[in-house]
This record gives C-alpha cells, structure tokens and sequence, in this order.
C-alpha cells in the first residue's frame, strides 16, 4: 500500500551513523499504524553528527530516542525490517519496527518498535559504501479505511 517519497540524502562526506523511528503505540480496539517515519542522523568519519534526514515525519506516533553506532567510521551498512503479513480483514499494521547493522559493531534497534510481525533478511549495502540516504513507501490517511504508514523504504549506499 501507499507510494514512495522522494529520496532524501546525507550531505556530502556523511553518512548514516544512526537512527530513530516514529511509532504508534497498540491502542487495543482502535486502527493501529505502528512504524509511521524514520529519521536517519548523518555524520562525519570521526563520528562527529552532523544532521537528521526524513523523507516524511509521518501522521501518528512519537519519536523515539536516537541510537547510534559508537565511534569512529562506524556507519550504517545494513536495514531489516518487522513485518506483519496483510491480515485480510483484521487490522493491517505493515512495518512494525527497524534495526541496523553497523559496519564496526553490532546491530542497533531503536526501543520503542511494535509487536506485530516477522523481521525480515538483513540487506546490506555493497562492501566500502555505506547508506546514505533513503525514502519510505508510506499509505496516505486513509480516513475511513484501514490505516498503515510505513510499507516499505529504499536505501541508497555510498561510497564511504
């Protein structure tokens, strides 16, 4: 469901060091969206932060806290995202929640994700590139239909 924003990307020499989503909370006997916008913070080499990027803030929700990878040259290199499968006629939620893979560590996950779902394979950017911009396929309010938000996204790598 839903159409691609336009691509949005990180300034020139940065890179995605980190993250934070946008999430509706279960609210029970109400239309759950879950995963409703992300926001990717770009920074430099030496892991200095330079500025968030979104392709769209997103309608329901609050802003989680940002997650990083830690120290220098560490960015982000891989995405996978929690999905529910279309529940035909229940209460469709699509993305439910994202984590990263960074190129020195470990994965990060943002703390505020949904339930629903199966997380999906990890995609990875091409060796010495890491992402650097991305879009989101969001489902437009829907109003007296069954709202979504986010359904999927494109990552862009660059060359690091």
């Amino acid at each position: 469901w839903g159409e691609f924003t336009d691509m949005v990307y990180c300034d020139a020499n940065t890179w995605a060091i980190g993250f934070r989503q946008r999430v509706e909370k279960p609210c029970d006997n109400c239309d759950d969206t879950a995963l409703n916008a992300l926001e990717l913070l770009c920074g430099k080499k030496d892991g200095t932060p330079v500025k968030l990027i979104t392709s769209h803030k997103g309608f329901w929700g609050d802003w989680g806290d940002n997650v990083r990878c830690p120290g220098k040259n560490n960015f982000l290199k891989g995405v996978s995202f929690k999905i529910e499968e279309p529940q035909e006629t229940g209460d469709d939620t699509a993305a439910n929640d994202c984590q990263f893979a960074c190129s020195q560590s470990s994965n990060i996950f943002a703390s505020d994700g949904d339930p629903w779902g199966n997380w999906k394979q990890m995609k990875y950017c091409p060796p010495s590139t890491a992402i650097c911009g991305f879009s989101l396929k969001l489902e437009n309010i829907q109003h007296e239909g069954d709202d979504t938000a986010v359904n999927g996204a494109k990552f862009d790598c660059c060359t690091l």
